[in-house]
Formats: structure tokens, C-alpha cells, sequence
């Protein structure tokens, strides 16, 4: 009989890689909390409209990488590509406006894109984000911005660089829209297929083509920030200067457009040289008219997104394993449901424990509690169940002492 196998682009977790990721998400959830932060989770898809009126049907996204079907009910259903869009529309539809001025969103999920597997990108993927919404301050997305570098930071993930950038508002980016139509022009034949297309589209997006052709005809392109008008110039400059502030060095990129249309004024990527070309660990930006095209409300929103199977390749060994504070090792069918009580015992107190189910010699149990990493062994013979006692091996200082087992719970818990 023929094995399946898990779905190419797919990838299951477990073992150390499990670690990681929970490190990562634990990690993440707990800095969220920090600066105020409350969870949300909505569906794994969504009727493909959301994505389509959302995200922009001009983007790689939509026209290339969705996972859509049509359901029983011959309603058109797409796997969620990304996080904001969803969240959107649950805070419209769910009128969470109407019940506060600012909301502040973290979430953590699987996201699904028909693309080409490669190092550190999946068809189904995992992503950490925020977002923030009813707030218009440029101190804001200063204050995102730095609390996605202190995350990577707190994981010890280093070598990072923050670009940034400003798109502008509507009217700015149609300026600069024509500006960039006249440079390109002339060129247009010498551009990858999918950037003649983006010409038509959203010409914005030629600049973000990771075409090494596409990159060289493009370098000397107009700057979108010339065209921004005083008040997107001073937003920001507002930005920067809380950087600053906040202690985040940055670079300026002219040509950081991000890859989904609903961006607007701010935009961000958190990179690193150590996953070669595809380097964005953590991107996002400020999108103030997605709640207008969703929901016909006014109002400015922030955030961003990371990918966690790209932090998990960025952590290397620094991470904590979970290991077990304690192994038993019992021996002779009598000290049996001895053993099993203290187990019992210590796991409602709160500890991580390993004991096995079926007799082992001594050189097996230490054997197995090496390979498990246990931090403890307790060892418990007959001598000890007819004394009342057993013998904790610290496996990490290499020592060992005779214990009862109330000397027991008040040294381990």
C-alpha cells in the first residue's frame, strides 16, 4: 500500500521545531500583552471578496496565490492569505469600533499561498501579527514598528536591518503614479512579463519585482516621498523621529512599496542577509483605507506580520527545549503504583514529568533520561518503598540524595 505523504508546500512540526515555534508564539504573545494587546482569531477562509476588494486584485496574491473554491453552498471560498484582512472585517462586522476608540489585535495562525516552496516559505505557512485600529499617530507606527524589532530582539535574532518608507495617500500615489508611468515606459518591453502587467495595474508594484533585470532598469526611478504633499511629509518625519526616539536604527528605502495595494503612508520590512534574497522577516505598514473599502468607515488602522517558520530558521539552537524537570525510574513491579502516585503528585503541582509505563533495568532508565534531556532523575528501588524513601539524581550537577517524600515536593516544587 502506497504511503501519503503530506501535501508538497505543506510541512508538519514537531520534535525541536515544535519548540521553536512555541517559543516564538509564547514569546510573542506575551510582548503583545505587555503593550496592551488582546487576541483574535477569526476563520481559516473567508469568502474570496474580502480578499479581492481587500488586498487588490492587481497583486501576486490574488491573481496568482490563492487557495479559492467554490463550496457546496457554490459560494466562493478562499483559504486566508494573510491576517489583516480578516481581522478587518470582523472589527467592522462585529462593531467593535462602537464599543471603543482604539483596538489593539494580536493573532497567530496558519496562512495559505499557492507559491513555490523554498528555504523558509511554505504553501501553508505560519504568521504572528498585530494590528491597531482607530489611531492615526505617526507615534503609533513608530511604536509597532519598534515593538516588532524588540520581539526579534528578545528571540536573540540579530543582524537585522529596518527599512522604511512612506507611500503616501491616495492622491500622492496617483501623482506618483504617472511620474513613475512616464519613467518606465520607454522601458517596458525590457520588463519581466509580470511587471508589464503590474504597469497597467499598479506600476507602484514594479518597484518591489525581485527581478535582478527588473531592479537594474528600475534603479534610478523617481522617488514616491517627492510627491507626498506637507501633511504625509510631516507624518513622516514624525515617524522617524520616534524611531529615534524609541532607539531603532533604520534605513530609508524609496523603493519599498510592500506587495498588497491596501498600504498607504507608512510601510516597513524588518530583513536579514542570513536567508538570502528573500530576507523579510517581519513586514506591515500603515493602511488607513481598507476600512473604507471593506466597510465604508473612516478609519485609520496599523500593523504588521512575521512569518514564524522564517524566525524558526533565524533561532539556530537559541531556544529552550522542553525538557522534563523530572524522570522516574522505577524498578520491580511493587514500587509500580508508588512511583505512579508521586508522578501524579508533582504533575498537579506543576512539573514536568516522564515515568514509563512498562519495568526497565537501571542502565535503560538513565539511558532513556539522557536522551530525554530530564534535568532530574528520581530513582525509586524496593529499598526505598520499604524505607519511604527515594533518590533524586540531579542529571545536570551530576549529584544524588536520599529523600522522603515530602523533602521531595518541598526541594522540586
Amino acid at each position: 500500500m502506497k504511503l501519503i505523504k503530506a501535501v508538497r508546500g505543506t510541512k508538519d512540526i514537531f520534535g525541536t521545531d515544535a519548540d521553536k515555534y512555541n517559543y516564538i508564539v509564547n514569546t510573542a504573545q506575551k510582548l503583545f500583552e505587555d503593550y496592551g494587546y488582546t487576541m483574535i482569531k477569526t476563520p481559516i477562509f473567508e469568502e474570496t471578496d474580502l480578499f479581492k476588494r481587500g488586498i487588490g486584485e492587481g497583486t501576486d496574491v490574488v491573481e496568482k496565490e490563492m487557495y479559492t473554491f467554490t463550496d457546496r453552498g457554490d459560494r466562493s471560498i478562499t483559504l486566508r492569505p494573510e491576517g489583516t484582512a480578516a481581522v478587518v472585517r470582523s472589527y467592522l462586522e462585529n462593531k467593535i469600533y462602537a464599543q471603543e476608540d482604539m483596538s489593539r489585535f494580536y493573532y497567530a495562525g496558519s496562512m495559505f499561498r499557492y507559491e513555490r516552496p523554498q528555504a523558509g516559505r511554505q504553501r501553508e505557512f505560519n504568521q504572528i501579527g498585530v494590528e491597531v485600529l482607530g489611531e492615526s499617530s505617526p507615534i503609533l507606527d513608530a511604536e509597532v514598528i519598534a515593538m516588532g524589532y524588540t520581539l526579534l530582539e528578545k528571540l536573540g535574532i540579530t543582524d537585522l536591518a529596518v527599512n522604511i518608507n512612506s507611500v503616501g495617500g491616495r492622491e500622492s500615489r496617483l501623482k506618483f503614479r504617472e511620474t513613475l508611468l512616464n519613467f518606465l515606459e520607454p522601458m517596458r518591453e525590457d520588463l519581466c512579463d509580470d511587471c508589464r502587467m503590474r504597469m497597467e495595474k499598479n506600476p507602484l508594484r514594479v518597484l518591489d519585482c525581485k527581478n535582478e533585470k527588473c531592479k537594474d532598469l528600475t534603479k534610478d526611478a523617481p522617488i514616491i516621498t517627492e510627491s507626498l504633499n506637507e501633511e504625509e511629509k510631516e507624518h513622516y518625519e514624525t515617524v522617524k523621529k520616534y524611531l529615534d526616539i524609541f532607539g531603532v536604527k533604520y534605513i530609508e528605502d524609496p523603493k519599498l512599496v510592500r506587495g498588497l495595494d491596501y498600504y498607504s503612508s507608512t510601510v516597513y520590512e524588518i530583513v536579514t542577509n542570513k536567508l538570502g534574497s528573500q530576507g523579510t522577516v517581519l513586514g506591515g505598514g500603515r493602511y488607513d483605507t481598507l476600512l473604507k473599502q471593506l466597510g465604508d468607515r473612516d478609519i485609520p488602522a496599523f500593523g504588521f506580520a512575521a512569518g514564524v517558520e522564517r524566525v524558526m530558521m533565524l533561532l539556530g539552537d537559541n531556544y529552550p527545549k522542553n525538557t522534563p524537570d523530572l524522570y522516574i525510574a522505577w524498578l520491580g513491579e511493587a514500587t509500580r503504583d508508588f512511583a505512579f502516585k508521586i508522578a501524579q503528585d508533582l504533575r498537579v503541582a506543576g512539573l514536568k514529568v516522564i515515568i514509563d509505563y512498562n519495568s526497565k533495568g537501571m542502565k535503560s532508565h538513565m539511558k532513556k533520561a539522557d536522551k530525554l534531556e530530564a534535568k532530574n532523575v528520581l530513582i525509586i528501588g524496593e529499598d526505598e518503598l520499604n524505607k519511604g524513601t527515594v533518590v533524586l539524581k540531579d542529571f545536570i550537577n551530576r549529584t544524588q540524595e536520599e529523600l522522603t517524600v515530602e523533602q521531595l515536593k518541598e526541594k522540586l516544587i
